[in-house]
């Protein structure tokens, strides 16, 4: 028998695939667990349990033909900051961990053209007060600010544009005058009815004009209002002229994808030009004119771009950093001007296709000094960075040691910078899952989320900066079934418990779509409708109660509170991997022995249950002969477990946290014993 003492410095490597179960010669396989769920990985490589969500209120429609919303974030400044959600034409506005009302409790509302099965392929990018929407059914539309109270959404006001590319057919156009309000004829039918609100763009004989259709005739007839700026230089049917060029967004082709590149605003992905990207012109986000009125091309003109290559690279998504970064069903590709020094100009466009690794149709995420996004099946993670051993980027799998995490489809993703570094994602099956991602250190974590609840799914998510000086707050639609009917509620995850920010054993919030009560003494909590016949966890001034069931909106606690939390708990839980202690005789995996202690080594934590498995747990004791009778005081510290005498050739350790307390392990001191 050989005895050992491996230790569990830290789980940077996150919840490792059940493929990887033995890969004991994988130094990443000693930073790994079997399972971690409801603990965050943080970046110092210890585990923290993620606090609760609270309650803000139920979204618009929960049920029905109609139900469903969407969250967006909103971000002028740290201290303007809002999550909006969109739902079946309508749009409501949250602040400060609430909704902004109109008057009273009524929320403050504005309607929208989107419906609730169209509001998922919304996509946006903003610029200060305004936020551009992109959706293939709709216009390209401004959302704008200017209160609280004080939003408005309409189409974008393009100017000249954007175009697809010049007539290269015999077609010929003219119009019936050169100002106002024309008619303008074709020599064949190239018009439709969805025509109306697209621009046409002729040039007769020397200088450019440019129209905006406002009526359908029939297909070689339309009337158009002609720009002020752009006025057509000849009119009649002598000088019709084959130099025309029509609109690229109408009804039926409009853009789906949308971000700023170096003062410019592009759109990307039609329906006919599923490869192609429109610039606006520099600084003047909705003119697109290719070109001056003498055919002059300036460097602050539009451009256009279309990737030609041996296959349709339609593009599912953009971001602008160092690179315009375009993001393809077959690949990624980077445009720039291919200078250091110069800008991009409508002249000096190029495009490198860095990788052969597909994008799904899903937002990218920008994070440090990369770009992640989700691989074209939706069920691996990947990272856009440039390599300095390659000299080009790279995107190499983030999730390969965890793939089982992206079983159930990754469809949505927000980065939260501070106070972790997570990537929070929604799959497709409503599970919550994390990545800490700091790549500077090589911290590569993953790890699942279980938000409490019958039949609980996260439909949506949002991440915006934190009230005053808090940390980024991540925002959720979670569905439950409550009292038997299907529920949907905006709520965001808590700030971290921390003592050194001035909390106390009354301020840890672990339930979740929970509330606090906080005054005078009282035995008679009310307010939970949300939670109407859910059965409850209480955590009174800092001690837990035993379990309550909410009725008609309220519950009455077994000793009164001053302040209390409540709402519906969860566990958090650790599996590690096989542990291998090191031995004279090579390995001890497949070998008979036992864990027989183990030293956790906690940071403020309270309440901790260790054993062999899941089924077999049994309280870690906090207290010595020096302790305080306080068993709710959150503690630092070592503290040993004895683990019961089970042998088996897998040795694993089990730990969890089943009370509505913080908990933090820094690292897991071993002793065991391998027969060889």
């Amino acid at each position: 028998m050989a005895d050992s003492s491996p230790i569990l410095t830290n789980f940077t490597s996150g919840e490792l695939s059940p493929r990887l179960n033995g890969r004991i010669d994988m130094d990443k396989y000693y930073n790994g667990a079997s399972l971690i769920n409801n603990f965050i990985v943080l970046m110092h490589g210890g585990l923290t349990k993620r606090p609760g969500t609270r309650f803000i209120r139920e979204i618009k429609t929960s049920t029905g033909t109609n139900s469903g919303a969407r969250l967006v974030p909103f971000v002028f400044s740290k201290t303007q900051a809002y999550v909006l959600e969109f739902g079946h034409n309508y749009l409501r506005f949250y602040k400060d961990e609430g909704i902004i009302v109109s008057s009273g409790t009524t929320p403050y509302e504005i309607s929208t053209t989107y419906t609730a099965a169209q509001v998922d392929g919304i996509e946006f990018v903003q610029s200060a007060d305004v936020l551009y929407i992109v959706h293939e059914s709709h216009p390209p539309r401004k959302l704008s600010r200017t209160g609280h109270t004080a939003w408005t959404i309409s189409d974008v006001d393009f100017v000249d544009g954007p175009y697809n590319n010049t007539n290269i057919t015999s077609t010929t156009v003219y119009a019936s005058g050169t100002t106002g309000s024309v008619t303008v004829t074709a020599s064949s039918s190239i018009f439709a009815a969805t025509d109306v609100g697209r621009w046409i763009r002729m040039k007769s004989p020397d200088k450019w004009g440019a129209a905006e259709i406002t009526g359908y005739t029939s297909g070689t007839v339309v009337t158009a209002t002609v720009h002020a700026d752009f006025a057509i230089e000849n009119s009649g049917s002598g000088n019709a002229t084959k130099d025309w060029r029509l609109g690229a967004f109408y009804t039926g082709n409009y853009p789906t994808k949308v971000t700023f590149f170096e003062e410019r605003l592009f759109y990307a992905n039609t329906d006919t030009h599923p490869n192609t990207v429109w610039g606006s012109s520099t600084s003047d986000f909705d003119t697109y004119s290719p070109t001056d009125r003498d055919a002059t091309v300036n460097a602050d003109n539009s451009l256009t771009f279309t990737l030609s290559t041996d296959q349709v690279n339609q593009i599912t998504g953009m971001y602008g950093g160092r690179y315009l970064h375009l993001f393809t069903k077959d690949g990624t590709f980077n445009l720039s001007s291919g200078s250091a020094t110069q800008g991009l100009t409508a002249t000096t466009v190029q495009v490198v296709n860095e990788t052969k690794d597909g994008a799904a149709d899903k937002r990218v995420v920008p994070a440090s000094k990369s770009t992640l996004y989700i691989g074209k099946n939706k069920k691996r993670l990947r990272e856009f960075a440039y390599n300095i051993d390659y000299d080009s980027f790279t995107s190499p799998d983030m999730s390969v040691l965890s793939e089982h995490l992206g079983f159930g489809n990754f469809e949505e993703a927000y980065f939260q910078t501070y106070p972790n570094m997570v990537l929070w994602i929604r799959r497709g099956d409503g599970k919550l899952i994390g990545f800490t991602y700091y790549r500077a250190q090589e911290v590569l974590a993953w790890h699942q989320h279980t938000i409490a609840g019958t039949n609980a799914k996260v439909k949506s998510l949002a991440v915006i900066p934190g009230v005053g000086d808090a940390a980024d707050t991540l925002y959720m639609i979670v569905e439950r079934t409550i009292d038997g009917a299907t529920k949907k509620y905006v709520e965001f995850m808590e700030q971290e418990y921390r003592e050194a920010n001035g909390d106390t054993k009354d301020d840890a919030f672990f339930l979740d779509s929970a509330l606090t009560y906080s005054g005078g003494s009282t035995s008679t909590i009310t307010g939970l409708d949300h939670l109407e016949g859910q059965t409850v966890t209480v955590l009174n001034n800092g001690a837990v109660e035993a379990t309550k069931t909410v009725s008609s909106g309220s519950i009455t606690l077994t000793n009164a509170t001053t302040k209390c939390h409540v709402g519906l708990a969860y566990n958090a839980e650790l599996e590690s991997v096989n542990v291998e202690p090191k031995s004279q005789y090579g390995t001890t995996q497949g070998k008979r022995g036992r864990i027989d202690k183990a030293i956790f080594r906690v940071f403020e934590t309270v309440g901790l249950k260790a054993g062999p498995t899941s089924s077999s747990v049994d309280v870690v004791p906090f207290r010595t002969t020096t302790s305080t009778m306080s068993a709710t005081t959150p503690k630092t510290g070592d503290y040993t477990f004895l683990m019961p005498a089970t042998y088996s050739t897998e040795n694993k350790l089990y730990v969890k946290s089943d009370t509505p307390h913080p908990c933090t392990i820094s690292a897991i001191m071993i002793q065991m014993s391998t027969y060889d």
